[in-house]
């Protein structure tokens, strides 16, 4: 048997660079829903900013991705955040290869 895993690492040839725009967080924030907590603490935001986020439910997951962005020090934040999304408490293998990588042809 196949790792579903490995396949979808396999399809991946590179990350996009940069950093991800407001209107792509805004995007990827619908896609995590409540999952916005798990991805938080996978991409190293402590949960004590996490609880500190004061918004309504609907844009928690759109601060957190905005907080992440304004506040981390990586310059590979694709690969970051592709690595967060894929992991198994968060579970958002589609996401993370849809919003973080470039395929080939």
């Amino acid at each position: 048997m196949v790792n579903s895993k490995l396949l979808l690492f396999s399809h991946i040839v590179a990350f996009k660079e940069s950093k991800p725009s407001d209107l792509e967080l805004n995007d990827l924030a619908g896609k995590i829903g409540t999952k916005w907590q798990k991805l938080g603490l996978r991409l190293s935001i402590s949960q004590k900013v996490l609880d500190e986020i004061k918004t309504n439910g609907e844009d928690r997951p759109y601060e957190m991705l905005l907080r992440w962005r304004d506040t981390t020090a990586s310059t590979t934040l694709y690969r970051d955040l592709y690595y967060a999304l894929c992991h198994q408490r968060v579970g958002l293998d589609n996401v993370a290869k849809e919003f973080c990588g470039k395929e080939t042809a």
